[in-house]
């Protein structure tokens, strides 16, 4: 029988909200996420769901925002970052946690040259010399598989195609060798030859550093090929949380479901895909009792009146169903 593998990252009560002209947006509204060594998490929901903010969240990258955590810790390595004031926050950053964006083009500075942005971001947490920099630089971008690597040392951002940037976000976030590597939507602006390479290159690099992976995608096909665990968002919340099996083969919230039952699947003819009916609710008017109850087809009174918790079905698998935890 495995050993349980420690957390290395741990998201507690977590409440991050933005305070607009219109009033308050409750992005992130009570999140329990739990990441362990050495294995990839998936997060998983629509837009609006509060998957980014929580990944901003942890990077501490509201700062200057409206945004700001309001309620919860975050503990990296079972240290509590949410207070860490901004340099600490600055050395945390790229050292032992990396993130890479989905559209590399707006990460990237426009008006430094590939190389040079991954030895600032080398000579910033580690105390080497800029040639010994530029060689590791150089290292990295030859194992993220980028083409002509030298050339592209030298070449700027607006020069690359998107499958060659986002090889050089990833060389950039793995150069230090962080412990966790938050992954926003990496391969969505790419065609699906070069997801399947940046997908098996970053699978490649975590066995081969042993980090950690917060991998957050809406596409339930990418989580079944790279993921171990998933956290299903909706409304700021986690819906659904276990291991990948026990989401895609036993998925107990209306919502999990809901969302399994869109992807088409091969083999089987349908003259149209499944969806979920209804629209995500605005942020600043939530229903009262479930968010989910006014799409789910199983909605009883008491659903409608009161908020389900996260229940316990056993082997590390939660639902916020007032149905599947037995309870209706």
């Amino acid at each position: 029988m495995e050993a349980q593998k420690e957390n290395i990252l741990e998201i507690k009560n977590l409440h991050t909200w933005f305070h607009t002209a219109n009033g308050i947006v409750k992005s992130v509204d009570g999140v329990d996420i739990s990441l362990k060594k050495g294995t990839t998490l998936g997060i998983v929901g629509e837009s609006g769901s509060g998957k980014s903010v929580t990944a901003l969240s942890v990077m501490g990258l509201l700062m200057g925002t409206r945004g700001k955590i309001e309620e919860g810790n975050i503990f990296l390595d079972g240290e509590d970052i949410v207070s860490l004031d901004k340099e600490k926050r600055r050395k945390l950053r790229g050292g032992k946690i990396s993130m890479i964006f989905q559209e590399p083009m707006t990460s990237l500075n426009p008006i430094m040259t590939i190389g040079k942005q991954i030895v600032e971001g080398i000579l910033e947490h580690q105390q080497i010399s800029r040639k010994e920099a530029e060689k590791k630089a150089l290292e990295m971008m030859k194992k993220t598989g980028v083409p002509r690597a030298e050339h592209m040392m030298k070449e700027y951002p607006f020069q690359l195609s998107g499958g060659q940037r986002q090889r050089v976000m990833i060389a950039m976030a793995m150069v230090c060798n962080p412990e966790i590597l938050i992954a926003d939507e990496p391969t969505t602006a790419l065609d699906v030859t070069i997801q399947a390479q940046i997908l098996d290159l970053m699978n490649q690099l975590k066995k081969e550093t042993n980090s950690s992976i917060l991998f957050i995608t809406h596409d339930l096909g990418v989580v079944a090929e790279i993921c171990d665990d998933v956290a299903v968002m909706y409304c700021g919340k986690v819906v659904e949380s276990g291991d990948v099996r026990s989401i895609f083969f036993q998925p107990t919230h209306p919502y999990t479901k809901g969302l399994l039952a869109s992807v088409p699947k091969l083999g089987v003819e349908a003259d149209e895909l499944e969806s979920i009916p209804g629209n995500v609710p605005n942020p600043q008017e939530l229903p009262k009792g479930c968010k989910f109850a006014p799409r789910c087809m199983f909605a009883e009174d008491k659903c409608r009146q009161e908020e389900p918790q996260l229940f316990d079905l056993g082997n590390g698998h939660l639902s916020r169903c007032w149905q599947s935890g037995g309870q209706l």
